[in-house]
């Protein structure tokens, strides 16, 4: 994880170089040295971290290189943050370019960065001459240790309690599934795949069907293959080939051992070719490695099946044409509880044999409460069962309040805490170093808390963590990490909106396991209102405070928390502040990136009514993301303009519009507007700008789209007058705009939506409320929609004669409509998969061959639809109307 640290700092101060090149023309030699340095040591540390293992010397010689990578950026920041109090000239020509570079010169002797950069290469030299005196530089010899004690892991997890079929519970559906999917009458090879996070059951299910007497007598060969992450593919074919017939000779065994890879591919098919085999690939972490043995596992049209369990999404479905990807679900609450109980050796208190093993009426509801935060992962429940079983009953209450501390492996009494830890340090360890700072920075959030996901991906951005792939935006790289977290079962969907990711969580066994990551890393630190995470000086980079208010920052010594980069507060919606609790900001936390005060409702005190809330923002000059209520502020001060970094600016409680000024559109790197505003306001120079949400409208929109808002991807207005000159012109010329959310309140909009034809990219739209018939030609001038929502529009015609042409929808939402009949023809819809209708009474007339790839119906219980469409299921964990979409 290190090396992620020190590549994000070399990012980012190649990041500074080329964004701060005013603030550095004095030093920036020597921040481009400190940069080059640190890429170096970077190269090392890859190699280093890798094989630390168990040996101190090289663990503190790595954490190091971490502190120093941080105090180089601390330097760098802290530098810039006094150059900008400064005071430099902002006149402009070849004189005042030359004073202004003379006054930087001048500014960076005054400031001392040089004398501060002087330190920090002595304290490199330093470092490296650990590196020769304690032989640090003989990793591989000090990887040996480590490398055994991976390999007594490994074997170790081929042993799990778990895989004991005395202790399997549930999988009844899943096995019966499989088991069918395994038999089917079809010649071909066919491939499934059980995915899942680490400690969920992948291995046990694969093995409860290997092991079943119903499948493994259908076929004439069957090989067990455990690959695991560091794999080599000749062992790998000759374990698989071992697998299948071991050796009956010691000079067959000889051979077999001095193949190369050729002729051991040649020989596993020459074996199966004939045959009608099973095989089971376990632990797959790349494709790399399935697709080694799929070329030599002959498709024979024998009935052949292979069987693969993987934590990664894209490996189970790149595994061939012919394949099956089943998704292994948590336990059920009474399936963890039963596995607890097998697990458990409960205690005789009657002195009475007791055959059942039942759990004694006093201990039962500590122990479902402790079961019931394993949130149905196997493993967890195995290894909480696994630590009461060494401990006397009394034991038990003072456990319950350090139990995740034992499954972190903080306690060493039982090897199973470290199973757990080691599983789940597999799946991380195995993430490239630009997803271990995005998977970390989740440890972040409270326990069981569904995060927004475009609200993690902004984030993400604002830390920094993100790097753009070429021809992508920063947010779309970030979408992408989210989702391989996700393949790789690191982070649950909570909930899909539009088929996409709304909000996620994470599962407290590796929330847990993040917090104590990123203890090691001075990464994070959480404050949730108990005294041992009390708020002490420390060079935490992040702080969230899980019990609110603000008081408690008072006590912070300035100069420890100039390391401070991001601070979040949460479960602060019904707390109240008085501004001037605020001065902490600008006092001891300058070099703020990020800064999040949610719900916190502030107030002014009689001696400080002239300071405004965001007053107090004013000197945060590295700040990226803002995110504050709105319920007291009607009007944004123009310094807001002032933030050159800012990059998100989000209130969070929309109670009556804002007031922006016209500096806003100084604020050149906003990428993100998001709350209540009053159009209009400038927009010039914002060119960097994604989202604007949301916009209220009296009169007119006009702005000039070919140079002003150019990159803008999300917009929502309303629209709130009497006035009939309201029109679509100047929006329709977003090139592009993704996502429009058009609200017509108090008066009725027959909309002409042709000046949308220019919006090519154009894929989700919502209407809202007063909106006439609409056009009969959507289809032509809206041929790439693919989402859309109409909301409580009064239409007395029915509106499918326009809507079943759009050749690319996807999903339609009708909710809150007069009409109460809606007819498919029988070519309408070709695209659609996703169908809600509410609203009482309803009739849906569809036509045979209307609506073919509909999968998702919604509709009231007592609607009228056709029978072929009463057993299409309603949409799983998902849904359209957000309800923080629109504030009303």
């Amino acid at each position: 994880m290190v090396d992620a640290v020190v590549s994000y700092v070399v990012q980012r101060l190649g990041d500074v170089l080329i964004d701060q090149v005013n603030f550095l023309q004095g030093v920036r030699d020597e921040v481009h040295d400190m940069r080059r340095t640190l890429d170096y040591m970077l190269c090392f540390l890859k190699d280093a971290e890798e094989k630390q293992g168990g040996d101190n010397m090289i663990r503190k010689w790595v954490f190091d290189i971490r502190d120093a990578a941080y105090q180089a950026e601390d330097i760098v920041d802290k530098f810039i943050l006094k150059v900008g109090e400064g005071g430099i000239p902002e006149r402009t020509g070849f004189k005042a370019c030359l004073r202004k570079c003379f006054c930087i010169y001048k500014l960076a002797h005054m400031y001392g960065i040089g004398k501060e950069i002087q330190e920090w290469n002595k304290r490199l030299d330093e470092i490296h001459r650990n590196q020769e005196i304690f032989k640090i530089r003989n990793i591989e010899a000090a990887g040996e240790g480590s490398s055994s004690m991976n390999e007594r892991f490994k074997q170790l997890r081929r042993t799990t309690p778990y895989e004991d079929d005395q202790h399997v519970v549930g999988f009844t559906k899943d096995v019966e599934l499989l088991t069918s999917k395994l038999l089917q009458e079809t010649p071909h090879q066919c491939v499934i795949s059980i995915v899942g996070m680490g400690g969920l059951g992948k291995t046990t299910l694969a093995r409860k069907l290997y092991n079943s007497s119903s499948v493994g007598d259908k076929f004439k060969r069957k090989a067990w293959v455990s690959v695991s992450k560091d794999y080599n593919i000749q062992n790998l074919l000759r374990k698989t080939i071992k697998s299948f017939k071991m050796p009956t000779s010691k000079d067959e065994l000889e051979m077999l051992e001095k193949m190369e890879t050729e002729d051991l591919e040649c020989h596993l098919h020459e074996l199966l070719k004939e045959s009608r085999y099973l095989v089971v690939i376990d632990d797959v972490w790349d494709t790399d490695a399935w697709a080694s043995l799929r070329r030599v596992l002959p498709d024979n049209k024998k009935g052949s099946r292979v069987i693969i369990t993987t934590r990664i999404k894209l490996v189970a479905e790149s595994s061939g044409r012919r394949k099956y990807v089943h998704e292994l679900p948590f336990l059920q609450p009474e399936e963890s509880w039963e596995l607890f109980c097998k697990i458990v050796v409960f205690p005789d208190y009657d002195g009475v044999d007791d055959k059942t093993n039942c759990c004694p009426p006093r201990l039962e509801e500590l122990a479902r409460d402790m079961v019931r935060k394993c949130q149905g992962l196997p493993l967890a429940i195995v290894v909480l069962g696994g630590l009461l079983s060494r401990k006397h009953p009394d034991e038990w209450p003072k456990l319950q309040g350090r139990f995740w501390r034992h499954l972190s492996g903080d306690d060493f009494e039982s090897h199973d805490s470290t199973h757990v830890t080691q599983i789940l340090a597999l799946s991380f360890n195995d993430l490239p170093h630009h997803l271990k700072s995005c998977f970390l920075y989740l440890g972040l959030f409270p326990e069981d808390f569904e995060i927004q996901a475009k609200r993690l991906i902004r984030l993400w951005v604002a830390e920094g963590f993100i790097q753009a792939a070429e021809g992508e935006t920063l947010e779309e790289t970030a979408a992408e990490h989210l989702n391989e977290l996700i393949d790789r079962n690191l982070i649950q969907v909570a909930k899909r909106n539009w088929m996409r990711i709304g909000r996620c969580r994470v599962h407290d066994l590796l929330r847990d396991f993040a917090i104590g990551k990123s203890k090691e890393l001075n990464f994070l630190h959480i404050y949730d209102g108990n005294v041992h995470s009390a708020l002490s000086p420390c060079k935490h980079r992040r702080l969230a405070s899980h019990s609110g208010g603000l008081k408690r920052f008072d006590s912070f010594d300035q100069s420890s928390n100039l390391h401070l980069r991001t601070l979040l507060f949460f479960n602060s919606k019904n707390e109240s502040a008085e501004i001037g609790e605020l001065q902490f900001l600008y006092k001891k936390l300058r070099l703020l990136r990020v800064l999040d005060l949610e719900e916190i409702i502030f107030y002014h005190s009689q001696e400080i009514e002239h300071v405004s809330l965001l007053d107090a923002i004013d000197k945060l000059i590295h700040l990226r993301y803002l995110r504050i209520s709105s319920s007291k502020i009607n009007k944004i001060p123009p310094f807001i303009g002032n933030l050159q970094t800012l990059q998100t600016l989000e209130f969070s409680d929309v109670d009556s519009p804002i007031m922006l000024p016209d500096e806003i559109c100084n604020a050149k790197q906003l990428r993100h507007l998001i709350g209540r505003f009053k159009w209009p306001f400038p927009v010039e120079n914002l060119t960097n700008l994604q989202t604007l949400r949301y916009i209220e409208v009296d009169d007119r929109m006009e702005f000039n789209p070919s140079r002003d808002l150019i990159n803008l991807r999300e917009l929502y207005v309303v629209f709130d007058g009497e006035s009939k000159g309201f029109t679509l012109d100047s929006i329709g010329r977003l090139r592009n705009l993704r996502t429009l959310h058009l609200a017509i309140v108090d008066t009725v909009w027959n909309p002409t939506l042709q000046p949308l034809s220019h919006c090519q990219h154009l894929i989700q739209l919502k209407l809202h409320r007063q909106i006439g018939k609409l056009p009969t030609e959507m289809h032509e001038f809206l041929p790439n929609l693919k989402y859309l929502s109409l909301f409580r529009l009064n239409m007395e015609e029915d509106p499918m004669p326009s809507l079943e042409k759009l050749p690319k929808l996807t999903i339609l939402d009708l909710n809150g409509h007069i009409r109460k009949k809606f007819v498919c023809t029988a070519r309408g819809f070709p695209q659609l998969e996703i169908l809600t209708i509410s609203g009482a009474d309803v009739e849906l007339q569809v036509d045979e061959g209307g609506m073919p790839l509909l999968r998702g119906l919604y509709i009231d219980d007592n609607a009228s639809i056709p029978e072929r469409l009463r057993s299409i299921p309603v949409p799983k964990n998902w849904h359209i109307a957000q309800a923080d979409d629109w504030p009303y």
